[in-house]
């Protein structure tokens, strides 16, 4: 915001507190997680995916690490898409 010729952070501010809110509104939808287990070629284990959420995937060494590891995914996926801009796909009706 600018007043009198000076930059103010206020606006941004403002910004980073809407996409803050909208982070966790979109960290509470109901997305589908797809969990699948890894082969020994490719390190076992499993791996955690959001298919709605391109390249949004994580991998851990028990199911319940692997879906923590896509949680942290899906944070960063949400707040890089809220930063640029870029459309958020959201679930369909359960």
């Amino acid at each position: 915001m600018k007043k009198n010729g000076i930059v103010t952070k206020k606006k941004s501010t403002r910004r980073a507190a809407v996409r803050k809110n909208s982070l966790q509104k979109l960290l509470a939808l109901p997305y589908k997680i797809e969990l699948l287990p890894l082969s020994k070629e490719d390190g076992s284990g499993f791996l955690a995916m959001v298919p709605l959420l391109k390249g949004c995937q994580s991998d851990g060494n028990t199911p319940d690490e692997a879906i923590h590891n896509l949680r942290e995914a899906q944070k960063a996926w949400f707040a890089s898409a809220l930063k640029n801009d870029d459309p958020i796909p959201l679930p369909g009706k359960i």
